[in-house]
């Protein structure tokens, strides 16, 4: 079967079964400084990294060469899945994935349509691109001024696989010390000079929500032993900073949360009360002197994207077993777990509302309900006023796009706003994967069109560089 497919399902199957991992359904915004500092220090530049030898082998990494003026819309990173092809009656081999992946990249004026698109270029990677993990969506983890971007890689392993419900009932009651078990690793490259960082490496072990902050001078992210939210953490698990040239790690509290960013020195993190399959979650802010802070508790199936500014939570209902109502709801939350602002409620009955996504100053949010595309704009209005709801304000809801549901039931899998506010780029699933921008102002829809791109490959896990 070929990777594209395979990427399909396992995508679907993910949303589907967030509820069992313990990272799955949570997208984070990285809390953003309007003057950040550099990462690094002026005279330290990143040194290449040479390919594994259980990777492709690619030509070396340029070192010292600054890239051309940029771009005003930057770039878009993305990969390349370039599924093996078969001359009849040969076949491809049963439950074997026989794909290649690449990093690539084209200037963020030709995605939104303002200039001709250029034949991709290809970024050389010292690791296998089919090694990334794509749990929080696969693309890069971009600093605040732009210039670093993180990756987290994790060999496919007997725990990093997809599961049947009879396997994951088996799976439950054994131990991750029975499985072989790949290392994860955190990547830095640097943008400017085309070079790739190894951070951190750690053997047996799954990395999650890596989080710049606002300064740049820290990355936070999740250590954990193993995929499922059932096996118990270790002791060695939990929440950890590194400076972006490897050193100061530090494991900052063994506390099992997602890290959905951070307000100001402290991180918002989403902890899950009690063992799994309990449903309650608290809201806690984590000090970098290991104090832990509550903010409020919910039983909310629900994703959650951090505010740019840190300020408030966009909250969209979630699918799950105790929560397949016929509407989900949209809202925007202030950091005591209030309604601050309502977006509505849509009819849903089998799925979530997603993706979502904050534009970069947080003037407008974005979901995805079934095929159609809405902009939200902020608001100063209170959501509730004498115990009563108060409906949108009149035009802070408005559809932006339709996605084709003539073949198949249509989907989103990732948004994200230019940094000027002006478009909304769409990883869109409508009988093939594509990358759509939409311009908020006219509405115009505008494929990308990828000169180069063969039937049998894919373009996928975007991130676009501001």
């Amino acid at each position: 079967m070929k990777r594209s497919i395979i990427s399909l399902i396992a995508s679907l199957f993910l949303l589907g079964l967030g509820w069992l991992l313990p990272h799955s359904v949570f997208n984070v915004s990285i809390e953003t400084d309007p003057t950040p500092a550099s990462v690094l220090p002026a005279d330290s530049s990143p040194t290449s990294l040479p390919a594994s030898t259980d990777t492709p082998e690619v030509s070396s990494v340029p070192t010292g060469i600054p890239t051309p003026e940029r771009d005003p819309y930057g770039e878009l990173y993305f990969t390349i899945i370039t599924s093996k092809e078969y001359i009849p009656p040969a076949e491809p081999s049963a439950g074997i994935d026989e794909s290649t992946s690449r990093l690539a990249r084209l200037p963020g004026s030709c995605v939104v349509g303002l200039i001709e698109c250029p034949e991709l270029e290809t970024v050389q990677t010292p690791f296998n691109m089919k090694d990334v993990s794509g749990v929080d969506g696969g693309g890069l983890i971009w600093s605040p001024e732009g210039r670093y971007g993180l990756l987290v890689t994790h060999p496919e392993d007997e725990l990093s696989t997809g599961k049947t419900k009879d396997e994951l009932a088996q799976l439950a009651n054994q131990s991750p010390a029975d499985f072989e078990i790949s290392p994860s690793t955190l990547y830095l490259f640097d943008a400017q000079l085309n070079t790739w960082r190894e951070v951190y490496r750690a053997e047996r072990k799954f990395f999650y929500t890596p989080t710049w902050s606002s300064d740049g001078q820290r990355i936070a992210f999740q250590v954990l032993s193993s995929a499922w939210a059932f096996h118990p953490a270790q002791a060695d698990d939990g929440i950890y900073l590194v400076h972006p040239d490897g050193s100061g790690l530090q494991q900052l509290s063994t506390i099992s949360a997602s890290i959905h960013g951070w307000i100001g020195n402290s991180l918002l993190l989403q902890h899950r009360q009690g063992l799994y399959p309990a449903a309650e979650y608290t809201f806690e802010l984590l000090t970098l002197n290991g104090e832990i802070r509550p903010l409020f508790t919910s039983e909310r199936q629900a994703f959650y994207t951090l505010a740019p500014a840190g300020g408030a939570l966009l909250a969209v209902d979630a699918p799950g077993e105790t929560n397949n109502t016929p509407t989900k709801s949209v809202d925007v939350l202030a950091l005591d777990g209030s309604v601050i602002q309502t977006f509505g409620a849509f009819s849903n009955y089998t799925s979530g509302i997603y993706p979502l996504a904050w534009s970069p100053d947080a003037s407008l949010v974005a979901f995805a309900n079934q095929r159609r595309v809405y902009i939200g704009a902020r608001t100063a209005q209170s959501a509730a006023a004498g115990g009563l709801s108060v409906f949108p304000a009149e035009g802070s809801v408005r559809e932006v796009y339709v996605a084709d549901d003539i073949y198949v039931e249509p989907s989103f899998w990732n948004f994200q706003f230019s940094s000027d506010n002006q478009y909304l780029l769409m990883h869109v699933y409508d009988g093939i994967p594509h990358f759509v921008a939409v311009a908020l102002e006219t509405g115009q829809a505008i494929p990308l069109e990828i000169k180069g791109l063969t039937s049998s490959e894919q373009a996928c896990s975007f991130s676009w560089r501001p």
